[in-house]
């Protein structure tokens, strides 16, 4: 596609036919300029003068043809708070909106024959009556009567439209059919797009000949992108109470799951399935979507199945897609000719190679090479002569586990080799494909051990738990303060942080002995350390959690510095390290 620019008085900068991917991946810091971008090509989506007295459109296919349609969606497909809100709340909007109009449409009867030249007439031929009818109709001469606007005018002439009726003959339940859904209010509205679909199957069928059932779409779409959630719908017993949504997961019915138990990653996307029915629910996808960071709700493991959901919609539809993001997660495992930068200096996008963008958006965290997508590690784990590979979700993981085992045996010289991995979907990836021919490290790795480790959090646990289709994975540990431990029956182990000695810390894991709280459990490497001397108050946040609970969060705002703070500590602080150690030892066959 191609992109014209033009000044915008603040930061953007003109550059026209600027041509770039159909699929654009746009990062940079905080203030470079993204979002203005985007807003840009919404506001003047219908062209815009250049100099030279030409309309320009900001967008245009290689071709020069505008792309005008298209959906624009605020940072992460807008507040997921909306998932805490219900499709009820949502109805008494739309009631309290249409008791608003409901007069204006029934009093319209007295001016519809007559002639006007413009709206304001017309507007003003309404509120000379409309107060004399209220009167008659509720006897009452005490109601304050507000005066008609062009606006709510016009609400009603675009309904009468739609229904094909007399805006007199306009009612509460003709209101609701054709009520425009915001995409950026997902958990309320998919009740009331189902209950839409389901009026005018009962009312307007000839509108919906053809189209196929929301709820069917949406699973259609889930299924696609091999999300495990479905939606169950039964049709409601009143017009005006929405029908109760079930949610399945994998084909199984849970007790209580419902939207807002889904964890943020989840509703990310389901937002963006909410999104693609959204937009093309008159059969047809807009042109260009434009998400502005739709993953800043999303945990690593869900990136990858973000990307490819989209990278797909991209060769399939044929549609264009423009993406801001701050997360090297997006960014590792978007296509390499898609990421682009903004430089706040230029005032428009320029190419960057993905190496660049992980480090700039990490603080030089990261210092791994990554090619198409995965972790390119080969190379270090052939050239090692160690048999036993550890893997880690990050390089302050690695500094961490390398100062504990030099502080437990200063004397023995570690029996494996630590390898720093980006995030637990990475690693979760890595090892999932780990028997993929020709190269899947298992594949040309035979005869080394190899390791996963994992937080016990959301992310972590999804990866440890998660088994694809060319790996199936036993549990060998079940207690939690041993490391649960994971086997592929040959050298293959995914292990999860041990729960340490520490009642403020174990009351976040373990639910009653061995039953923990599973994904949403909160433990990282970082907690193991909690207990020394002005730790806790330092580099740990309490947080109350709903249902009254409390959580020691790690602060997390300079992993770096908090590791290298380590050397100095005493031998006894890192005891919470031993039954990791321990297990590593046990699984390898090491002493």
């Amino acid at each position: 596609m191609i992109l014209n620019i033009f000044e915008n008085g603040n930061i953007l900068k003109e550059k026209t036919s600027f041509k770039i991917p159909d699929f654009v991946v746009l990062t940079g810091e905080n203030g470079s300029g993204k979002t203005q971008l985007l807003d840009f090509i919404k506001d003047f989506a219908g062209g815009y003068q250049s100099k030279e007295s030409k309309i320009i459109f900001p967008i245009t296919d290689n071709w020069g043809k505008n792309l005008s349609t298209m959906v624009h969606s605020s940072p992460g497909f807008g507040n997921l708070n909306n998932f805490n809100l219900n499709g009820n709340q949502l109805m008494e909007t739309i009631k309290h909106q249409w008791d608003v109009l409901s007069p204006i449409a029934r009093s319209y009867i007295l001016i519809k024959e007559n002639k006007f030249n413009n709206n304001d007439e017309e507007v003003n031929a309404l509120n000379s009556i409309l107060g004399q009818f209220i009167f008659n109709v509720t006897k009452n001469s005490q109601i304050n009567i507000v005066p008609t606007t062009v606006h709510q005018l016009n609400q009603l002439k675009d309904l009468s439209t739609k229904a094909n009726k007399s805006i007199d003959k306009l009612t509460y339940i003709d209101f609701l059919i054709f009520y425009e859904i915001q995409p950026d209010i997902f958990s309320s509205a998919i009740d009331l797009l189902f209950h839409q679909f389901y009026l005018k199957q009962k009312y307007y069928p000839e509108l919906i000949l053809g189209i196929t059932p929301p709820w069917v779409v949406f699973n259609t779409i889930s299924e696609d992108i091999k999300f495990k959630y479905k939606v169950e719908y039964d049709t409601p017993t009143q017009d005006e109470k929405l029908s109760i949504i079930k949610l399945t997961y994998d084909k199984k019915e849970i007790k209580d799951l419902t939207f807002n138990t889904l964890s943020s990653g989840e509703k990310t996307i389901m937002a963006l399935i909410f999104i693609l029915y959204h937009s093309t629910n008159n059969g047809k996808y807009p042109e260009i979507f434009l998400f502005d960071e739709p993953d800043s709700h999303l945990h690593p493991s869900f990136t990858e199945l973000f990307i490819s959901t989209i990278t797909n919609l991209v060769k399939s539809e044929n549609i264009k897609i423009i993406m801001t993001t701050h997360s090297p997660s997006t960014i590792a495992f978007s296509p390499e000719e898609a990421i682009y930068r903004m430089d706040r200096s230029l005032g428009y996008p320029v190419k960057e190679n993905r190496r660049n963008a992980i480090q700039n958006l990490s603080n030089g965290l990261v210092a791994l090479t990554i090619e198409d997508g995965s972790l390119d590690i080969e190379y270090i784990v052939k050239s090692t002569d160690k048999n036993i590979i550890l893997f880690t979700e990050g390089i302050t993981d690695k500094i961490i586990l390398k100062t504990a085992w030099e502080k437990l045996y200063s004397s023995v010289e570690m029996p494996f080799i630590i390898q720093e991995c980006f995030c637990a979907s990475f690693l979760a990836t890595l090892f999932g494909r780990g028997h993929e021919k020709p190269d899947g490290i298992f594949e040309i790795n035979s005869n080394k051990t190899m390791i996963a480790l994992f937080d016990f959090d959301e992310a972590g646990y999804n990866a440890w738990d998660n088994n694809t289709k060319n790996s199936n994975y036993e549990i060998i540990e079940r207690d939690p303060e041993k490391c649960l431990t994971k086997s592929n029956g040959e050298k293959a182990y995914k292990m999860l942080l041990p729960v340490p000695n520490i009642p403020d810390i174990q009351k976040q894991v373990i639910r009653d002995k061995c039953q923990t709280f599973k994904n949403k459990s909160l433990l990282t490497i970082e907690h193991l350390l909690f207990n020394v001397p002005g730790f806790k108050e330092k580099h740990f946040i309490e947080e109350s959690e709903a249902g009254g609970a409390r959580l020691f969060k790690f602060k997390g705002n300079n992993k770096r510095d908090f590791s290298k703070k380590l050397d100095n500590l005493e031998q006894k602080y890192f005891n919470e390290f031993i039954p990791l150690f321990d297990k590593i030892k046990e699984i390898s066959g090491i002493s």
